[in-house]
């Protein structure tokens, strides 16, 4: 059965995720911008990748009850009356889910078979043995992955933004505060 509006738990975890992998992409994007010994936003380089780290391990947490909850809700009735935007809507939100899903998969691969562990801001978890094969390729994908994902958080952001222009109440729809819930 299709709905106007997403359920609680989907406009809480979605309202949770957005600022932490927003955390995670604006920090990493910022280290690949400092140079060695400089510092940005008063943090060094290994800083900036320490806390993308840990709001990358913070996805991780939120990553398995986001899925759960988008599997398990009714869907939402599309907002997009022509066929093709529909279709681009489609393939842009699954992209969405595929990289808030494999890249902290990729990203906890590599720290706990790489032998450094999992930052988590004021504690890095320890490490299982080290496996570089894993490592590796958890790297190779969580690499090539954040080369061209970081721009479906933008294009998500804009195509929400195009819809509230357009008068579509795509805010009402996933607000947490919205009557009636």
């Amino acid at each position: 059965m299709s709905r106007v509006a997403y359920t609680l738990a989907q406009s809480s975890l979605h309202w949770l995720s957005a600022p932490v992998l927003m955390s995670s992409i604006g920090l990493v994007l910022l280290a690949q911008e400092t140079k060695k010994g400089e510092k940005s936003l008063g943090l060094n380089k290994g800083e900036l990748m320490f806390y993308h780290k840990s709001f990358g391990t913070a996805s991780f947490l939120l990553m398995a009850p986001r899925v759960f909850v988008k599997v398990m809700s009714p869907k939402v009735m599309p907002l997009i009356s022509s066929g093709t935007e529909q279709f681009a809507a489609k393939v842009s939100h699954n992209a969405l889910y595929v990289f808030l899903t494999v890249m902290p998969i990729t990203g906890v691969g590599m720290g706990m078979y790489g032998g450094k562990g999992l930052p988590f801001f004021y504690k890095t978890i320890e490490p299982f043995e080290k496996n570089g094969t894993i490592a590796k390729y958890s790297f190779k994908v969580h690499k090539t992955m954040g080369t061209y994902g970081k721009y479906l958080v933008p294009l998500h952001v804009g195509a929400a933004g195009m819809h509230a222009v357009q008068g579509g109440g795509i805010f009402s729809r996933i607000s947490i505060f919205r009557k009636g819930m």
